[in-house]
């Protein structure tokens, strides 16, 4: 074996190799031991090697000791013990190293502070209270999605102050996503959100993020046509269909649909706490949407109920639409990517043809501006096509001598 770091004691029990951190052994001040990771050439190892070289220890009397991490900005914070729960232990160690590198950086407002606060925040905790009840904060899936573009956005610029990002250098990391557009996506969200909650607290004046290109050719999802609404509505199974109607109109996504409590009689919305972006979005209810949920005659408090009768949880409904989406029937909808996700386009596409402006759509919908710009140009491209044919219909006959002459077109009167 390589030789082990300053402290660092190997020994094997039931034929597994154990290492330890551990001062002063074999002595009267010989320190408890500390686990580490039994992979001594792992990442992992070398960094909670580190850690150790700040930990302190205190024998408080015989069996019992006191333990604290000095962090660099030199704040001693007490720990549990290591035993029995080591890896209680070592969550408080990098939670104090973290809170270490976010005071030390904090002059700076470095991405490193920024990270550390964000991740401490209720924008990204998912809380949970006494009932049971989720709170605002990301989703267990979309934290996971952070969590690793937070450590890729940690890596490139840790050390650098937030305010000194450009979108030249925020587009030059979107574009190494090149050949993974979706993650790129992906990434660029979460920057831009990282960048965006960072203006209130000091990190900086303006999001770059907002003037940059989006990775790929502006998103992964379409809008649904009328024959896959059609089609899904005869075919797919009856307890799928609300959600379809609520994704259509009000335009949000999944995750809050699914969590919608259902709106008493004569009230023209149901506000609700976006699980993205922990804001309120006062969901206006269209007519026919009304409609249609009073033909439901159900009494429950949640909107959206299995066909037993008990509400539909998030990963349950995923796991009931990737079925119904796997069946022959719906062959189509997977050759043309039809998803969910593609009814909030729907919905701002709708809110958009009929004249609202972007801030209006981006109100009712939860979505940036920026986006809805991005939405708005292809249907703004429709508009403005359309009235270009109307004003040609009406000076054609004007204009069409110096076109065409006195040809005759066979078949026109």
């Amino acid at each position: 074996m390589a030789e082990l770091p300053k402290y660092v004691h190997a020994k094997r029990r039931r034929g597994r190799l154990e290492l330890a951190f551990q001062k002063y052994r074999g002595g009267p001040d010989a320190w408890p031991r500390v686990k580490l990771p039994a992979d001594p050439f792992s990442e992992e190892f070398a960094r909670r090697v580190k850690l150790c070289t700040r930990l302190e220890a205190a024998r408080r009397d015989n069996e019992n000791w006191t333990w604290h991490f000095v962090d660099v900005a030199g704040r001693r914070h007490d720990l549990p013990t290591p035993q029995p729960d080591p890896e209680g232990f070592w969550a408080a160690v990098e939670k104090a190293d973290a809170v270490g590198k976010q005071l030390a950086a904090g002059e700076k407002k470095t991405f490193s502070a920024l990270i550390v606060e964000f991740k401490d925040s209720a924008a990204y905790q998912l809380n949970v209270d006494e009932a049971g009840k989720e709170r605002p904060g990301l989703a267990k899936a979309t934290r996971e999605q952070y969590e690793r573009h937070l450590d890729d956005i940690d890596a490139a610029w840790g050390s650098d102050p937030v305010a000194n990002l450009t979108p030249v250098d925020a587009q030059k990391a979107i574009d190494a996503f090149r050949d993974t557009p979706a993650a790129g996506r992906v990434f660029r969200s979460v920057l831009s959100r990282l960048c965006s909650w960072g203006i209130p607290r000091g990190y900086g004046s303006s999001n770059p993020v907002e003037h940059t290109e989006a990775s790929g050719e502006g998103g992964s999802y379409d809008p649904w046509p009328p024959w896959a609404f059609e089609f899904f509505f005869a075919n797919a199974r009856i307890s799928l269909h609300l959600p379809v109607y609520s994704g259509l109109f009000t335009g949000q996504r999944l995750s809050d649909v699914i969590g919608m409590r259902r709106p008493l009689e004569g009230v023209t919305e149901m506000p609700l706490v976006a699980q993205k972006t922990s804001e309120i979005v006062p969901v206006q209810i269209h007519s026919e949407y009304r409609a249609i949920i009073r033909a439901q005659k159900l009494d429950h408090k949640m909107l959206h109920l299995r066909e037993d009768g008990e509400p539909w949880t998030y990963e349950g409904f995923k796991t009931a639409w990737q079925r119904e989406m796997n069946r022959p029937e719906f062959a189509r909808f997977r050759t043309e990517r039809l998803v969910f996700h593609g009814t909030r386009k729907n919905a701002v596409n709708a809110l958009l043809e009929v004249g609202c402006s972007e801030a209006r759509v981006a109100a009712i919908v939860n979505m940036s501006p920026a986006m809805v710009h991005h939405y708005s140009k292809k249907v703004s491209q429709f508009r403005l096509a359309r009235a270009a044919m109307e004003q040609f219909e009406a000076g054609w006959e004007k204009l069409r001598p110096s076109v065409l002459g006195n040809l005759k077109i066979v078949g026109k009167e």
